[in-house]
């Protein structure tokens, strides 16, 4: 018996390797890498097929650009086919590219198109030439640590390493500054071009961090008001304290009102129905708390008693002012030419200034924290941060070293089971696994980083992303690429320690010998994101299970079904931009020292070019535009990269200098880290200030930008015709002075306002024709140079937007030119006393109804309709009637977007209407009696699009592109004044 014991031990050593058994090393590192390779790109191709069937199934989950954005950046319609939408984004071209998708996603596209080319570059120098080197005659690793650098016995063949780390670290730093200088380019060419010059924020700043006593609207005019062009408008940030509260309150009784009112009429028809029944519950929060009452009745009223307070509030105004306030100036120069400069003696006063902040995305929140309290907050989260990262090096830790399993058992005895498992089920936990539960632990940090990078007191939401951009960023390169690198190689190297004793030189020996091998886990974690990552960006499996859901289930009203079926997805540049950079230090990481990982990052970034190519054509949309403020930052995570590649080798060849001479090869690479800081640094000094504000030579006549951004000067080959100027105007004395017709008469404390000393000499005669003015009384086409004094300005085409000047100008009595103040002017037609503007009740100038007025800001002025006198008999004798007729008919078409631009940088709760209630029609009749009855008592109510199938009983939504109450931020974004909306007159046909 014993005898044949020992015969079944016998068979079983000579049929299963021992775990430490180095052939058993060399088996499993080969097995990861071809299970990780077979079950990836099987995944993949399995999902890609389902892609290809199930794209048909959803237009609003697959091709919702195609008809849910505005016909000048719409898509075709993709054909039928596997890969159309392959060739249907190619036929693109980057002109027309840009203009679809924006500033933001064309540089994310690019930085993927030029990550692909580099890497395709390091592939067909790295492999033929370094993986021979590393696998002949090497130390006696084998599998695939036998093609790393840490096989290498022969000195002089770090030569060669050396030599494509030099070229890989130039090329990549010329590619960076190639495409910095044409990111700059595009950026001009974004922030001048004509659709950008008609938003507002074009010509706004942010001042933060306003002293007490200089917070008046008065004393930001006196500061402002110097620059060229002078100040426009001027808002003073108020707190609104409780009519925000009201007005969300507000939005969720219209749609619990809208719930109701549909639950009434499609009553009336489901089967054996005689009449609509009115819908009868509970109001309370808990649930089974609360009389039961007509929910139609209950929210109708509790609608009514919130506009009453709502208009209450918003009529009385505010007195609390916050310390920050937007200022909005005449020209585009004026504002980045302000945005510059040190404003107050003391630190910490009026700073800092932003320009280029859109009014919708502003964050109210973070409007009253002063610069002390944003740095200390700052602080806080960096200590957070540096805390999450540290503990979050544990399970990253953990995860990692599953692609090691000999030294995972060896060093924790109590994982021993492990080696009673099939080799095929090894391989798979080696290679599959650790990357998937990477990915996934990875995948939870970004909700934690936007929620942290808004309470660092971040004033626009493109901080917050560029924030969380960093910390995002800063917690893959640590926990992703320098624990998993520093963790493989210190466990392969524990093991042996023991055997050969924790000696300096034997630590260091092995250490420099086991490091490059954690390469094994990466070439891993590539595969699995190059094979798998872009499929699962186009199969866009979460969002179309939860369209299906909602859509049959869950969405009943008009506005839940638009929730579902109108809004379209958008990407958050602060999440998906350190993925591909960490990405890229990956490959430039492992390009000289494991160059197996290369071919699979340039597999990763050229398949990711053409998804993310097709989801910027065809899915996403954003509704901010940055002009690409992230690429910078995306490309100083990449200088981190090459940091952490060279600084890698230089550690891998001093560890190998105590057994080879690579003294050279060290000085060198010094010399070559010195030159990539001095290259970061001089980038830094020449785009830092071209990113943030545009060269003042971009707005003289001797230099000219094409649509392109391309820039020539008086030396270069000029184009035929005029070159337009977009920013001053025929009078260019610094401290023009501005009209006041921006400042609120509601916040004003004297119906006076005294204007300083050195802008007097620029009110004389004005109202007379040495200094021409226009139709309202302002100064010449601020868009053309060729205006001046004595003669009418030309009116420049390239200005889509007029904007009207000031209505104020000097008296004395009745019209002394030696006044030092600035009163309402007097307008061609007399007003009565009650019509003229007053401190309490502001006039509406689109001579809407009062019950539209009441919610208008308390923060802009009333312009009156008429202009001076004397400018209006001048324009008379100068135009025709049929001139005129035109410009009139101009005037009537801006005035809603110059009423939304007056009302652009207030808190949206001091201007906010009640959004409508949106109803569907039946055939019936039955909802426009309740719209009627709704519209008595002052509620505005929508039909846009929506009505009820009578066989169904189930409201239908189509034909729009967004929905009502909702077209006007994005109008104000865009700053168009003709959209493919649903015509105001629809929105507004039951208003009261």
């Amino acid at each position: 018996m014993d005898l044949v014991f020992g015969d079944t031990d016998a068979i079983n050593n000579t049929t299963k390797p021992k775990i430490d058994d180095p052939q058993l090393t060399v088996d499993n590192s080969i097995k990861a890498f071809t299970s990780a390779l077979l079950f990836n790109a099987a995944l993949g191709a399995g999902l890609f097929a389902a892609f290809c069937v199930v794209r048909h199934w959803s237009k609003k989950i697959y091709q919702p650009r195609t008809y849910l954005v505005n016909k000048d950046i719409r898509s075709p319609e993709l054909p039928p086919g596997a890969f159309s939408w392959i060739t249907a984004s190619f036929k693109v071209k980057d002109t027309e590219l840009l203009d679809r998708v924006g500033l933001d996603a064309y540089m994310f596209l690019r930085f993927l198109r030029m990550s692909a080319f580099f890497f395709a570059g390091c592939s067909l120098l790295s492999l033929p030439i370094l993986v021979p080197l590393n696998v002949v005659g090497g130390v006696g690793d084998s599998g695939l640590g036998s093609m790393t650098i840490g096989n290498v016995q022969a000195g002089w063949r770090l030569w060669f390493h050396l030599t494509l780390t030099y070229i890989f670290s130039f090329s990549a730093i010329i590619l960076l500054w190639r495409e910095m200088r044409e990111y700059t380019r595009r950026r001009h060419a974004f922030l001048m071009s004509e659709k950008h010059i008609k938003t507002p924020q074009a010509t706004t700043i942010l001042v933060t961090a306003i002293p007490k006593g200089l917070n008046t609207e008065e004393a930001m005019y006196n500061i402002f008001n110097r620059f060229p062009g002078g100040v426009a408008k001027v808002w003073l940030n108020r707190n609104p304290k409780n009519l925000l509260k009201l007005c969300r309150e507000r939005d969720e009784v219209v749609t619990k009102l809208e719930m109701a009112e549909y639950n009434y009429i499609r009553s009336a028809y489901k089967k054996k129905a005689t009449g609509p029944v009115r819908p009868i519950g509970r109001t309370s929060s808990i649930p089974y708390k609360g009389e039961k009452v007509d929910l139609v009745d209950f929210y109708t009223d509790k609608l009514c008693q919130l506009n009453q307070e709502i208009r209450h509030s918003q009529q009385s105004g505010t007195v609390t002012s916050l310390n920050s306030a937007f200022i909005q100036f005449r020209s585009q120069f004026a504002a980045h030419s302000a945005v510059q400069t040190v404003v107050h003696p003391k630190p910490f006063r009026m700073a800092p200034m932003y320009s280029e902040i859109s009014p919708l995305e502003v964050v109210w929140d973070n409007m009253n924290l002063n610069t002390v309290i944003r740095k200390g907050r700052h602080l806080i989260i960096f200590a957070l941060t540096t805390a999450m990262i540290l503990l979050w090096t544990i399970p990253t830790f953990v995860v990692s070293s599953l692609a090691t399993i000999r030294q995972i058992v060896h060093t924790f005895p109590f994982l021993v089971f492990l080696e009673n498992f099939p080799p095929w089920l090894l391989a798979i936990i080696q290679g599959v696994l650790p990357p998937i539960l990477l990915a996934g632990l990875m995948a939870l940090l970004p909700v934690l980083l936007i929620m942290m990078s808004t309470y660092e007191g971040h004033v626009r939401q493109s901080n917050i992303t560029l924030s969380v951009m960093s910390k995002y960023f800063f917690f893959l390169v640590v926990n992703v690429l320098l624990i998993s690198t520093l963790t493989g190689g210190i466990l392969q190297a524990v093991e042996d320690l023991k055997v050969t004793g924790f000696t300096f030189d034997s630590i260091i020996q092995l250490v420099s010998n086991k490091l490059p091998l954690a390469s094994t886990f990466f070439i891993t974690y590539v595969i699995f994101r190059a094979f798998v990552g872009p499929v699962l960006e186009l199969m866009q499996i979460v969002p179309l299970l939860l369209n299906i859901l909602y859509t049959q289930l869950l969405a009943k009203s008009p506005r839940q079904i638009w929730d579902v079926q109108g809004r379209l997805q958008s990407v958050h540049y602060g999440i998906i931009f350190p993925q591909q950079t960490l990405m890229f230090c990956i490959g430039i990481l492992y390009s000289t020292v494991a160059p197996l990982v290369v071919p699979f990052v340039t597999f990763y970034f050229t398949l990711n070019y053409f998804v993310y190519r097709h989801q910027f054509l065809y899915v996403y949309h954003q509704p901010n535009e940055t002009g690409g403020l992230a690429f910078p930052k995306a490309v100083k995570q990449v200088y981190t990269g090459i940091f952490i590649s060279q600084i890698l080798l230089f550690g891998i060849f001093l560890l190998k200098s105590g057994q080879l001479n690579a003294t050279p090869q060290l000085v060198l690479l010094f010399i070559l880290i010195g030159i990539t800081v001095l290259s970061l640094t001089n980038m830094n000094e020449a785009f830092d200030p071209l990113v943030t504000f545009l060269p003042v030579a971009l707005f003289s006549k001797d230099l000219h930008m094409d649509a392109d951004g391309v820039v020539t000067d008086g030396n270069e080959k000029k184009t035929d015709g005029k070159i337009p100027d977009i920013e001053f105007g025929g009078v260019q004395d610094d401290g023009l002075a501005m009209s006041l017709d921006n400042l609120s008469r509601r916040n004003l404390t004297s119906d006076r306002v005294e204007v300083p000393e050195d802008n007097h000499p620029q009110l004389r005669n004005r109202g007379g024709h040495g200094d021409y003015k226009d139709e309202y009384g302002g100064y010449s086409n601020p868009h053309d140079f060729t205006a001046t004094p004595g003669s009418p300005p030309t009116m420049s085409a390239q200005d889509p937007l007029q904007h009207p000047k000031g209505f104020y100008q000097t008296q004395q009595g009745a019209d002394s030119v030696g006044s030092r103040y600035l009163l309402p002017r007097q307008p061609s037609h007399p007003y009565h006393e009650d019509d003229m503007p007053r401190l309490d009740r502001p006039v509406s100038f689109l001579n809407r109804s009062s019950s539209y007025n009441t919610s208008r800001p308390a923060s802009f002025v009333d312009r009156p309709a008429a202009y001076n006198a004397e400018a209006s008999e001048y324009h008379h004798h100068m135009q025709t009637q049929e001139e005129l007729d035109r410009r009139a008919e101009a005037q009537q078409k801006d005035s809603e977007l110059e009423m939304l631009q007056d009302q652009a940088y207030c808190h949206p709760a001091i201007y906010n209407e009640q959004k409508p209630v949106w109803l569907p029609m039946d055939e019936r009749g039955l909802m426009q009696a309740e719209i009627n009855k709704l519209a008595q008592l002052g509620i505005i109510c929508a039909t846009d699009g929506a009505v009820l199938d009578s066989a169904t009983a189930k409201a239908r939504v189509s034909g729009l592109v967004y929905a009502p109450g909702e077209e006007i931020q994005y109008k104000l974004e865009r700053g168009e004044q003709r959209m493919d909306l649903p015509s105001l007159a629809n929105l507004t046909a039951y208003r009261p």
